[in-house]
This record gives structure tokens, sequence and C-alpha cells, in this order.
């Protein structure tokens, strides 16, 4: 036994040794106050940001700000835009540490502008990230998502793994609080992998807590610990204080769902004593309610009210949206513990109003539950009733949108690559216009050389005498030919990134262009096909949400725009209409500006049956509000749309021609104009597979026979002809 000890010891010594030799290389790399103030160099903005960095994991805030004030002067006097907009996007940073988040947010926009300017992808999606979780702080989760996608796009484009890591686990607790927990389990799982994968601890425990969170919100209390408890020992590893304290927060929690109090006050006493130190307000508020939720466990009702009025009310001052829910939530469950039911349901009523506002559907249904217990206690049988169908319908309605919002989620990775073609198909015709001006280049060169050398063969037999002056002036001729040809270069290459930008966009309105409809349009239609084939085939059920729908919208008397107040109204009125269009289509569909006041809507990959309720909202929402000209003048405007739905032929296969497609709603708009205008008309199917389709369409507008072949419907009338 004895034998074994010195060995322990030396064991110890030397991890003892070894930390610290780690300390000591930390405070070397972070001691900046001994650099000589008036010479900075680049390296001295690098060992700046990691102390910001690592004083901040610390907790140190403060001397967070401190640097990053000296940071920030660095970058003015080198009067370096990457840099300057780095040091904003440390003063954001340590902004959302101090949970400020309106001040978080102008900084990150200052920095994004910088970073736009100066093209810096990777600062971009870094600080895109940022802003998508100060929204998802503010409860504004739909902004959240698309910025957070928007870091996710560059990324992905960038190959930056570790981002995408970390950007994995940004959309994971969006959707979390959205309640769609199928969707951020996704995601939070693939933050996992990748992180192990890159062997980044940190990384490793922020994805183990949120995966713990998901757990615990699915009531495996006893799954949901362990991995809080493997967080947490990583995060004592890694020493960020911060993240230590949300996993003591979080373990405390887990310790008094399993009614373990002893344990759980230890955990909530360090969390609160950690958040206080970092100087973070909402997260200290966050402890203070877990540990009311403990004083409540252990009967302290007096104490446990105390707590919670005041971070009710500090919420409401600060605009704690999301706590204000859970805080609200906890506060109607002490008050029917207490028999208050009346102060149970006026904060079940405060509770629901802001979970609404923050559609957190998840948290509202919690809150509907409570109501039933409340309404049970005052034996107001009926109203529990309605509360409990009210829980039931929001649980339905979560459960919904956790399907559609995966779905929505794998189309939007699916855009990324979609994206990333687009950017490919580019730069092939970049390379191909580059080879066609080399040759042409190299055609005319090996022309110029000919003459050239003939001329010169010329002088030499003409004249020797003149020989020398003849090839000073050819010597000056080329000089200034291969000036002008650099220059010409030059515009060429300024004309081609210019067409780079505009080439699948409209200049006028922004939206996109018939070319980039070419380019998008066939893989649509061809995956809506597959997905017909294989039910054709039997081997999977009836497609749901594998429908392609066309829209062709036109504005009604457009031509008077122009003809009474100018081609300029004209032109605000376009710019309008496709604020109006985006919002009746969401952000995976297309909308094209097709020529004039024509555009083209495509709705991707949605059920054929929902494309009437499209359509109407497209005519209610361009009529209901005037258009708002920039000399003061106010104009009501309608458009006229056909659509037609892909594919045509449900029980066949059929060639992928979009063009036929666009000419189907085409005669089905025409339709609509002469049915008086503001109307809507579509084709559902046509069931002739072998037949030319738009032949049977414009025939039977013409003579309204009745036929089996065609499936109509209208906003002035329903016909199954």
């Amino acid at each position: 036994m004895n034998s074994g000890f010195p060995l322990v010891k030396v064991i110890a010594w030397i991890t003892l040794f070894f930390a610290q030799c780690s300390l000591f290389s930390v405070d070397a790399q972070v001691n900046t106050s001994s650099l000589p103030s008036g010479n900075k160099t680049l390296s001295d903005v690098s060992i700046l940001k990691r102390a910001i960095e690592h004083a901040r994991k610390q907790g140190d805030i403060h001397q967070a700000e401190t640097l990053t004030g000296e940071f920030h002067q660095l970058a003015l006097a080198e009067n370096t835009p990457i840099s300057i907009a780095d040091s904003y996007f440390q003063q954001a940073r340590n902004a959302m540490e101090r949970n400020n988040y309106e001040p978080a947010h102008e900084l990150l926009n200052q920095a994004i502008g910088l970073y736009e300017a100066q093209n810096n992808q990777v600062g971009l999606a870094k600080a895109y990230r940022q802003l998508g979780l100060t929204y998802r702080y503010q409860s504004n989760y739909p902004q959240a998502l698309e910025y957070i996608y928007l870091a996710m796009q560059i990324s992905q484009q960038l190959n930056d793994q570790p981002a995408i890591a970390s950007t994995y686990n940004s959309i994971g607790l969006v959707l979390e609080k959205m309640g769609l927990l199928e969707g951020a389990a996704q995601a939070h799982q693939q933050a996992l992998e990748l992180h192990y994968e890159l062997e980044n601890k940190d990384g490793i425990a922020s994805a183990l807590y949120n995966l713990g969170d998901l757990r615990r919100l699915m009531g495996d209390h006893t799954l949901a610990l362990n991995y809080f408890k493997d967080a947490l020992a990583i995060d004592l590893s890694s020493g960020g204080k911060k993240y230590i304290a949300y996993s003591h927060n979080k373990v405390g929690y887990q310790y008094v769902e399993l009614g373990d109090y002893q344990k759980a006050q230890e955990h909530l006493n360090t969390a609160l004593a950690l958040f206080k130190q970092i100087q973070a307000p909402r997260d200290t508020d966050w402890a203070l309610t877990s540990m009311a939720r403990l004083e409540m466990e252990l009967g302290n009702l007096e104490q446990s009210r105390a707590l919670l009025d005041g971070v009710i009310a500090r919420a409401i001052k600060q605009n704690y949206k999301s706590l204000l829910v859970d805080a609200y939530r906890l506060s109607a469950s002490l008050a029917l513990k207490s028999d208050d039911t009346k102060l149970a349901i006026q904060h079940i009523d405060a509770g629901v109003a802001q979970a609404q506002s923050n559609n957190e559907t998840h948290d509202e249904a919690l809150l509907e539950a409570l109501r039933v217990q409340a309404y049970i206690k005052e034996d107001a049988l009926r109203l529990a009733f309605d509360a409990l169908l009210a829980q039931k319908k929001l649980e339905d309605e979560t459960l919904h949108a956790s399907r559609i919002n995966t779905i929505a989620t794998l189309q939007s990775q699916t855009e990324f690559v979609r994206r990333a073609q687009q950017i490919k198909l580019l730069e092939q015709e970049k390379a191909l216009s580059k080879v066609k001006q080399e040759q042409f280049e190299l055609g005319r060169n090996v022309s110029i050389a000919g003459i050239v050398g003939i001329f010169v063969l010329f002088v030499l037999i003409y004249s020797r005498i003149n020989q020398r002056n003849l090839n000073k002036r050819l010597t000056r001729e080329v000089a200034l030919r291969t000036t002008e040809l650099e220059q010409k270069n030059i515009e060429l290459q300024a004309a081609y990134q210019e067409m780079e930008a505009i080439s699948l966009t409209d200049k006028l309105t922004g939206v996109h262009n018939r070319r980039f409809l070419e380019n998008q349009i066939g893989a649509d239609l061809e995956k809506s096909q597959r997905v017909y084939t294989d039910w054709h085939d039997g081997k999977t059920p009836q497609p749901q949400q594998a429908d392609i729908v066309v829209f062709m919208i036109d504005m009604d008397h457009f031509k008077r725009v122009n003809d009474e107040y100018g081609h300029g109204a004209g032109d605000e009125v376009l710019q309008q209409l496709t604020q109006r269009l985006a919002l009746v289509f969401r952000q995976s569909d297309y909308i094209v500006r097709w020529g004039g006041e024509e555009f083209v809507g495509v709705a991707r990959f949605i059920n054929r049956s929902d494309a009437s309720n499209l359509a109407q909202r497209l005519l209610e929402e361009v009529g209901a509000t005037p258009f708002t000209l920039s000399n003061g003048a106010s104009t009501y405007h309608t458009c006229s749309v056909g659509y037609a739905c892909y594919p045509s032929a449900l029980r066949h296969n059929q060639a992928n021609d979009w063009q036929t497609l666009i000419a189907l709603a085409d005669t089905c708009l025409y339709e609509a104009k002469n049915n008086g205008r503001n109307a809507w008309v579509g084709i559902e199917c046509i069931n002739a597979p072998s037949a030319n389709v738009t032949d049977i369409a414009t025939g039977f507008f013409e003579s309204s026979a009745h036929t089996d072949k065609i499936k109509v419907v209208t906003s002035f009338t329903s016909a199954n002809v």
C-alpha cells in the first residue's frame, strides 16, 4: 500500500506543475500593460483580442471592457476597417454578457456594415450569428432565425466547420424557444457531432447542455441531469464562469425536479453568486427564478413570492420577455399552491399574452394547463374544459409547427446548396467568357505580330538608316497599345463584376429575374416528379407538400399610373408591390419580375389545395391598402392572378417543361382579366398526359364545354370540368 503513495504524490505534483505553467502562459498572453504604448503592431491587436476573450470567459467583464476600449483606440489609430469592425464586435459581445441587447444590436450593425464594405465573409458570419442571438434574447425568433441562417449560409460556403457547429447550436436555441423541439434536437445533435470531430471541448459542453435542456422539456429529468453534469464538468475544466454558472443553474433545477433539495440549493447558490460576479442582471434573475421554485417546493411560500415579485418587476422594466413568461408561469403555480386562484388566473392571463407576443407556443400550452387547474379549484368546470381544449389545440399546433419547421430547416439547408450552385454557375460563365476573350486576344495578337513582322522586314529592306528611329517608334506604339489593352481589360473586368451582381436580379425591384427562374425551376420540377413517380410505382404513400405552383400576377390598369403620375410613380408602385408579394410567399419560394407590371411567384413544395388560399391572399394584400407615392399621392390598385400546379397530371409521369407551366398560368391570368379583373383562376390538374395541355386549357376557356380532362378553380366560381 505504502509503495504506491509516492507515485501518487509525484503524479499530483506533475499535474500541479503543468497547471501552474498553463496559468503562467495565459497571464503572459493577456498582460498587455507591458507592451509599449506607442509601439503597437498587428501582433498587439491579436494579443488584445485574445485577452478580451479570456477576460470575458473568466467573467471579468470590467477587464474585458477596458481591453476592448484599448483595442478600439488602437484600431482607430491604425485606421484599419477590419480592426474597427472587430472592435465593434467585441463591444457588442461585452454588452451581451451584461444582457444589454439594444446596444449590442447597434454595435453589431456597425460591425456588419464594415465587414460588408471590406467583403470580410468570416467577420460577417460571426456578426450575423451574434445579431441573431440578440433577437433571440429579445424574443424576436423569426428575425433571429433569419440572421442565423445567413451566418450558416456564409459559413458553409467558406467550409468553416467550427463556425458551422456553433451556428447549429444557435439554430437549436431559437427553435427550442419556439417550442419546435424536433428541429432543435436535430440542430443540437449536428452541433455535438461536429464539435466532437473538431475536438472542441467548449462546443461539446454547449451541445450537451442544450440537449439536456430538451430532455428536461420532454420530462426526462434523470437523463437531463446527466447531460447537465457532463457539461458542468467540461465547463469547470475550461474555466468559463458564465458557462459554469449556466450549468450549475440547470443542474440545481434538475435536482429540484428530482426532489434532492440540498444538492439543488448548493448548485443554485453557486450559479447565483457567479451571475452576480460577472454582472449579468438577466441571468441573475433567471437563477433567482430557479431559487424561487426551490423555496416553493420546500414550503417557504412567502420567500418564494418575494423572489418572484422582484423578478417579474425587473423583467417588465428591462423587457426580459422570455424570462417574464417563465416567471409568470411559476408565479401562477405558487398562487395555486397558496389557494389564491384569482392571482393565479391574473398571472396566467399575463403570461399567455406575453407568450403569444413572443411566439412561444409551448409555454402558452403550459400556462393553459395551469388555467385548467385554477378553474377546477374554483369548481368552474365549464371554464376548465374550455381551457383544456385550448391547451390541446396549442399542443397540436406545436407538434404541427415542429414538423413543418423541420421540413423548412431541411429546405433551408437545400437552399444553401442551391445558392452555392448558383455561384458556381456564375463562375463557370466567367471562366467561359475569359477563355473566349483569351482566344480573341490570341488571334488578334497573332495578326498584329504578323503585320508587325512584315512591316519590320519591309523597313529593314527599305532602309537601314531609318531602322533605329522606326524601332523606337514601334516600341512606343506597342507600349501605348499595351496600356490601352490593359485599360480595356480593367473595364471588362469591372463590367463583368457588375454583370455578376445584376444578372440574376431585377434592378428596379430587387427580386429575381427570368434568368434566375430558368436556372432554378428545372431542378424543383424534377424533384416533384420523382416524388410522384415513387408514388405511382407503389414505393411511397400519396405525396404531401410535393407540388410546385406557378402564379402569374399582373397589375390591373397599370398604364393609368404612368399616364397620370409618370413613369417614376409607376416604378414606386412596382417596388411596393414586390414588398406585398413577399408577405404572401415564403423566403424559400421564388418571386420573379417577368416583365413590365407582370410578376411570377413560385410556391415550392406545397399542397396544391392551398394554392387558392395563396391566390386570394395575393388579391387582398395588393388591394387592401393604398400605394403611397413620393409626391404624397395615394392610389389603390388591384391585380389579377392565374396559376397552374405541377405535376399537372397526377396519375401520369410528364416532362419537366416549365415553359408549359408558365403558359398554363398565363392562360389562367388571361381568363381572370376577361372576368372583370381583381380575380384569380387556377388549374389544379389536367388528366391528359399525351395531349397538348395548353390547347386543352385554351379550348376549355373559349368554349366552356364540360370535360373530365381538366379541373379549374376560380375566385368567381368553382368548377371540376
